[in-house]
């Protein structure tokens, strides 16, 4: 019998519930300015066009002019923020307060995961409770305290203080403590600039906010980010660092384990049901017990099956697993695909290439002898035998070095010699290094080769070095999603969804973001891919156009996307201006009314008359976890990973317009460290007129099996990752020098997977 529990435990309040409040007109600088003098005596509110009120002691008094008698019991708007009130009142001089919207508690310093006798008290790795408060719908309005636990890296001391122990910060961002609005509350930190040098008492910054050309080492302070951290430990403890580390690293592990991030909560939960917690004087604030799918109450559940993908256009070769498919049976296409045989250049260093010819090798024919424990060649067929291809015509250019100007030679000595013999490359395979991630993308060798490839429509697959280098029982599954990825760059099909018949025609629109930015200071530039992916005879698949756009031309962008693909499916499928048409749209971000209402008039304009839209968010920053009470871990060796993790599949409705999916379960961890699997959050747009939640939530859960970039399931659904993909690597090729935007846009390559 099933066995689920959530992370969110309901709030009621009684006893004296009826209480005065104040309204005056909202004004965001007035706001603050009221929460900064009163913070103490009273909670605000913005509701709409104005500031409520409320007064928390028995000395204070409304202070907006118009005045009204509510009762918390029943109008529970206010309740969230008096919840969190009080909470700051409870914790306030025995935590370590980060933030108050939502309450976020500091565990004890003295149960850091992080310590050595040589090691300042001031770099810290500590425990961290966040109090949200979220409503969900079963058969009634429940509006409940979410608590999540998680891990926070602080480095407290100053860089003073890090100098004086040999910590060196040329390269390294710098904040200045910032007073918080609420003195109860940690002091903020603001980031200021890049240090430079360090000269006597002071560091001389670059890449710096306004007005910070220096600042005193005394009154700065590093980030707190992990690889920060980790510098720092690794230059005062020596070689004692990297034990350290790993201790640090498996008591975070631990904590961020099912079993103990669940312990947390509760005990947590449990405190705060022992304190009298009062919303206002005499109004007690409940705290029920977290959701659990054995008592009742608990929201409408189901287990999504995986979806079938269909290997052949009869649709007799189906299986629900990716690889087997495959395997046995080919790629959908196998029988059209052209050509059979490929031209395939290959660049790499110089250095590196015979490195390189025996990955090559493996990679085309496959390595039998690299069986698991099962017995089984997970790569054993290979690329050529997998997707029924004859033996390509290949051919090294290698580059002097790892620079940049040398890549770009090599590959044009390729291009060269494909013009001078008459012949076009079907694929360039390019050898990258780790390193050149860190790189701006403008010198980043891997765009460089990207870019000249695809201003003559060929595709590229990058290998990292260190992937080449992986012992043969990680390397084989490395080349199974490479080999699948190159296929689809190629303009293959490798499967399709076996997705039911509907009477509407549908499309399912994704919209993802990349942000880049050559300064931390300065403002981030948003970039925005747009991927439409249709449903033609119960198949999906991808039409043959993406586009990126900054962020602020996303909206035109979108509308002549939805224009061109409507338009180009309506006459490839015949269709009547009086069929029945969905339009889902997955978002990165919650759509705006604005934005929704002129999607709508875009497709008015097309005269299509029976017209339902669905617009979700597909929110993966949220405090929602799934316990599976029943899920004992994964593997046949202590630690086990996933342990309490929900499974793949998983659907909890929280409402009419909000749901729970597990895109990615506890099967589909790596390993034990990897803690808790977590749910995706599906928000339906309020404007939306298909709300069926169920089979929007289907849908999703189907496209993040139908990926063409990797064998294992994605995260989420493709609609998203692959836009995901666009923006980010057409962001990276804009910084390239002598990029054409235009070779994809009205190219032939931009018609297929080039960017997986």
């Amino acid at each position: 019998m099933a066995n689920y529990s959530i992370n969110f435990a309901p709030l009621s309040v009684g006893g004296e519930t009826t209480v005065l409040i104040g309204r005056q007109p909202y004004d965001d600088e007035h706001l603050r300015e009221l929460r900064q003098e009163f913070s103490r005596t009273h909670v605000f509110r913005r509701d709409q066009d104005t500031i409520i009120d409320i007064p928390i002691t028995d000395e204070s008094e409304p202070l907006g002019n118009l005045r009204e008698e509510i009762d918390l019991a029943k109008d529970r708007l206010l309740l969230p923020s008096l919840f969190s009130s009080a909470l700051l009142r409870l914790f306030s001089g025995q935590r370590q307060l980060l933030s108050d919207r939502p309450v976020s508690v500091l565990g004890d310093a003295s149960r850091g995961m992080i310590s050595h006798p040589a090691l300042p008290s001031w770099i810290q790795k500590r425990t961290m409770l966040r109090f949200d408060t979220r409503p969900i719908f079963t058969k009634h309005r429940i509006l409940g305290v979410v608590c999540e636990a998680r891990s926070k890296n602080l480095v407290l001391g100053t860089c003073a203080e890090l100098l004086s122990k040999g910590v060196s910060l040329e390269g390294r961002y710098v904040q200045i403590e910032v007073p918080p609005y609420d003195s109860r509350l940690m002091t903020r930190r603001r980031l200021i600039g890049k240090v430079k040098a360090v000269q006597g008492d002071d560091l001389l910054l670059e890449d710096h906010a306004e007005g910070f050309e220096t600042i005193a080492a005394k009154d700065a302070f590093l980030e707190g980010r992990r690889e920060t951290l980790n510098n720092c430990v690794r230059q005062i403890l020596g070689r004692d660092a990297e034990k350290v580390l790993a201790q640090a690293e498996a008591l975070e592990a631990e904590f961020h384990s099912g079993p103990k991030r669940k312990e947390q909560i509760e005990s947590a939960l449990d405190y705060l049901r022992k304190k009298d917690l009062e919303a206002v004087q005499g109004a007690k604030i409940t705290i029920g017990e977290t959701l659990s799918s054995t008592a009742a109450g608990f929201p409408n559940t189901e287990t999504i099956p995986k979806p079938f993908l269909v290997f052949d256009p009869s649709g007799s070769r189906k299986d629900d697993w990716a690889e087997r498919g495959i395997k046995k049976n080919g790629p959908y296409d196998q029988r059209t695909f052209s050509p059979k045989q490929l031209n395939i250049a290959v660049i790499c260093q110089a250095h590196y290439e015979g490195q390189v010819d025996r990955f090559v090798a493996k990679f085309l024919e496959g390595m039998p002898d690299a069986v698991s424990g099962n017995n089984i060649a997970r790569y054993g067929d290979g690329f050529l035998r997998r997707y029924q291809l004859e033996r390509p015509n290949l051919e090294f250019f290698t580059a002097r070095s790892s620079s940049t100007d040398d890549y770009e030679a090599a590959s044009h000595r390729a291009l060269s010699k494909a013009s001078d013999d008459g012949f076009k490359w079907d694929l360039a395979l390019v050898q990258v290094e780790e390193e050149f991630k860190s790189l701006d993308d403008g010198s980043n060798p891997y765009f460089a080769t990207k870019s000249t490839f695809l201003k003559r429509d060929v595709p590229v697959q990058s290998v990292l070095l260190e992937t080449m280098a992986q012992p043969e029982s990680k390397l084989v599954f490395s080349l199974n999603h490479m080999s699948l990825a190159t296929y689809a760059k190629l303009g293959g099909t490798p499967w399709l969804l076996a997705s039911p018949q509907t009477v509407a025609h549908e499309l399912v629109i994704g919209l993802g973001s990349h942000s880049v930015s050559s300064s931390r200071i300065g403002a981030r530039k948003r970039f925005v891919g747009i991927t439409t992916v249709f449903s033609s005879d119960g198949s999906y698949l991808l039409t043959d156009r993406t586009a990126v756009v900054p962020f602020e031309d996303y909206s035109n962008a979108l509308y002549e996307t939805l224009k061109r693909a409507i338009t180009t499916v309506r006459k490839q499928d015949n269709w009547r201006s009086t069929d029945k048409v969905r339009l889902v749209f997955h978002v990165f971000k919650p759509l705006k009314d604005t934005e929704a209402e002129a999607v709508e008039q875009t497709v008015k304009d097309l005269d299509l008359d029976n017209v339902t839209f669905a617009f979700i968010h597909i929110a993966q920053s949220h405090p929602y976890l799934i316990f599976d009470n029943n899920q004992k871990g994964i593997g046949y060796r202590d630690p086990k990973k996933g342990v309490l993790g929900p499974s793949r599949g998983l659907h909890i409705k929280l409402g009419d317009r909000e749901s729970l999916v597990v895109f990615s379960g506890a099967s589909e961890l790596k390993q034990a460290s990897d803690g808790m699997p977590r749910p995706c959050l599906l928000k339906l747009h309020r404007l939306s007129t298909f709300k069926d939640m169920t089979y929007l939530a289907r849908q999703a859960f189907e496209f993040a099996g139908h990926s063409w970039r990797m064998l294992a399931p994605e995260p989420f659904p493709i609609t998203i990752r692959y836009s995901d993909l666009i923006a980010e690597r057409l962001s990276g090729l804009s910084s390239v020098k002598g990029w054409d935007a235009e070779a994809v846009k009205f190219g032939q390559i931009g018609k297929t997977l080039w960017f997986l």
